[in-house]
């Protein structure tokens, strides 16, 4: 969800990269401190009740950064931001230990690895199946919304294409003065439209993901690291 939540904050709100980074630190902060907790706690504390509590509080964050509006600000961001942040936080430094934990240390490589591999993969999978949802979904609220304007109803495919790429400044720059104000404010709530849908779909995800890790994740399947017999023993 980063992506859609850095296109949100300098597309639709206009904030330089900087600007969107330093609001972004929202999210780092909480990592920051959470994983430092998590990883201290990963020998004492079942990894499950980590990761499944983790992926909950990641749920919960995208529930709330919904109910975006066209005159929403970014700081109705930051209370999911500050859990989506602390979540993330149980999950990252124990799903390191976990991927090596569960095989011989002699094959932790490969685990690591494996674990690697499948992060890209899920990433690349969530980017490409959100972005489809989202760009459906803003095309359709764009091309409804412009059709009710006056002399602009033609301009809706147009529009569209811009807000999905990311261009809408430049195409608004061009339309008459009259309209500008119009088609910004429906850009807006077209692209909050989609970002609520892609939130909810995101926090179902990590709800059911949740459940799977509290069930699945065992301390049975570990490896027991146990230390070499002494020579001659």
């Amino acid at each position: 969800m980063l992506l859609y939540l850095v296109l949100y904050l300098q597309d639709i709100l206009g904030y330089s990269p900087l600007g969107t980074g330093v609001r972004l630190m929202v999210i780092s902060g909480g990592i920051l401190v959470t994983a430092t907790v998590a990883g201290r706690l990963t020998s004492r504390v079942p990894i499950r009740l980590l990761v499944g509590p983790g992926l909950v509080l990641v749920g919960v964050s995208l529930l709330l950064m919904r109910g975006l509006g066209a005159i929403s600000s970014w700081t109705h961001l930051i209370p999911g931001m500050i859990v989506g942040g602390v979540g993330v936080g149980l999950v990252n430094p124990p799903l390191a230990s976990t991927a090596v934990g569960v095989v011989p240390p002699q094959r932790s490589g490969m685990a690591s690895g494996i674990n690697s591999t499948f992060r890209q993969v899920g990433i690349a999978t969530g980017i490409a199946l959100l972005g489809t949802l989202f760009s459906n979904k803003v095309g359709d609220e764009v091309r409804s919304r412009v059709a009710a304007v006056p002399g602009l109803s033609h301009q809706g495919p147009r529009i569209a294409s811009a807000v999905q790429s990311g261009e809408i400044g430049d195409v608004i720059a061009r339309l008459p003065g009259p309209a500008r104000q119009p088609v910004a404010l429906i850009t807006r709530a077209a692209f909050t439209t989609g970002l609520n849908q892609i939130l909810l779909v995101a926090a179902i995800i990590a709800l059911v993901a949740a459940v799977v890790a509290l069930a699945a994740i065992r301390t049975k399947d570990f490896a027991q690291q146990q230390a070499p017999a002494p020579p001659g023993g």
